[in-house]
């Protein structure tokens, strides 16, 4: 895996080159990105959810990411002064269990 010791805020990502990074939003399971590359910053909101409910980024199926709730809403920001590289895909699993209102929210900054 190469490393890539460039350091860019989250800005400094979303504004380079001609394309920049982009942005992803999602409220379930999903794919962020079929491909490899690299996440500058995570956002997670859970509500309504229970203790040891949580949302997973991983590279494929490798986890590189992982948040747990440890209460019923809770939110983190994950923004590192050095991207996370991701070789295969970048995807976001999502587990809540239990019945009731839950949401989840997923926000990833990638290039």
């Amino acid at each position: 895996m190469a490393t890539d010791l460039r350091k860019y805020t989250v800005q400094e990502a979303v504004n380079i080159g001609a394309h920049g990074a982009l942005a992803s939003v999602l409220t379930a399971d999903g794919t962020v990105k079929s491909t490899g590359g690299t996440v500058y910053s995570v956002m997670v909101s859970l509500n309504g959810v229970q203790v040891g409910d949580k949302v997973e980024i991983k590279d494929n199926t490798t986890v590189q990411l992982s948040f747990v709730a440890t209460a019923t809403a809770q939110s983190w920001m994950f923004d590192p002064s050095v991207g996370v590289n991701f070789d295969h895909s970048i995807v976001v699993d999502v587990t809540m269990s239990g019945g009731g209102a839950k949401e989840a929210t997923v926000t990833t900054v990638y290039l």
